[in-house]
């Protein structure tokens, strides 16, 4: 999607303590509620953060309504077995450049 809304990304994660979510919170340093550690800016700004820990908020089924397939099938295009405790960052829709 061209405005980046509903892709894979700590800002639409229950454990990212935001503010505002997606998209205003994209790519801040935030503190990570799962970790217990303030996530990093990605290193190139588009790029998205995610890790195996991902629990969706509302914003993210909201944005996601129309897509058809599930997150676990979205997580499958990354190609890895993403380790706990790792914080991957991608370019947006290439998620096998993880």
């Amino acid at each position: 999607m061209p405005n980046g809304k509903g892709t894979l990304d700590c800002s639409y994660c229950i454990y990212f303590n935001k503010t505002d979510g997606y998209p205003t919170d994209f790519g801040k340093q935030k503190e990570c509620r799962y970790h217990k550690t303030k996530l990093p800016k990605p290193k190139n700004e588009h790029n998205n953060r995610i890790c195996c820990h991902f629990e969706p908020n509302k914003a993210y089924e909201k944005h996601n309504s129309f897509i058809w397939t599930t997150l676990a099938r979205r997580f499958a295009w990354f190609g890895i077995d993403m380790n706990p405790g790792t914080l991957y960052e991608f370019p947006y829709n290439e998620p096998s450049d993880i």
